[in-house]
């Protein structure tokens, strides 16, 4: 698809190969092929960064969420921490996919030892999207040992992170997926 539409100037045809790269860089990320995967978000966001999906979630979103999943991968905190901040800039919170994709990213970034201060830092630096996040948030600032109120939905979910981050950490695997 990447190969045969990569040079066509149709809207509807730019969606689907942006949609291509998304989902290559997801696959490679997933193999471990960590440099393929972001010379993937490379191109995705030179090219179709501006470009919005059917939902309006522009491709700098998925790019950057995908670059940063690589750097996780790599295990490397200091590269991945200001990859997560432009994933985060990018981030669209009004879409339910998306936030399950922040949801599932920020435990992978503790267990490669992100600072959850510097995520709280991150995911607070908005309001808006701090607010959809507020289980995220509530979860990172219970770790820090704070002592949060929140509704009790707010909290049970956080409990179910808290939970997500934990296996992750014990399990010395980013990759991990808990259920």
């Amino acid at each position: 698809i990447i190969q045969r539409f990569e040079n066509s100037d149709a809207p509807e045809l730019q969606t689907v190969v942006a949609n291509a790269l998304v989902n290559k860089g997801v696959t490679e990320t997933a193999l471990r092929h960590t440099d393929d995967a972001l010379h993937t978000c490379d191109e995705l966001e030179r090219r179709f960064g501006g470009l919005t999906d059917k939902n309006g979630v522009p491709y700098a979103w998925p790019a950057r969420w995908v670059r940063t999943k690589a750097l996780v991968g790599q295990g490397d905190p200091s590269a991945a921490t200001p990859a997560f901040r432009s994933a985060y800039a990018a981030f669209v919170p009004d879409n339910e996919t998306n936030l399950r994709m922040m949801i599932e990213l920020v435990p992978d970034l503790v267990a490669i030892g992100v600072s959850e201060r510097d995520l709280v830092e991150i995911l607070s630096s908005d309001r808006e999207k701090s607010a959809k996040l507020a289980p995220l948030v509530v979860a990172l600032r219970q770790r820090m040992g704070e002592e949060v109120r929140a509704p009790v939905e707010v909290l049970e979910v956080a409990a179910d992170i808290t939970q997500r981050i934990e296996a992750k950490e014990r399990a010395g695997d980013p990759s991990v997926t808990s259920s």
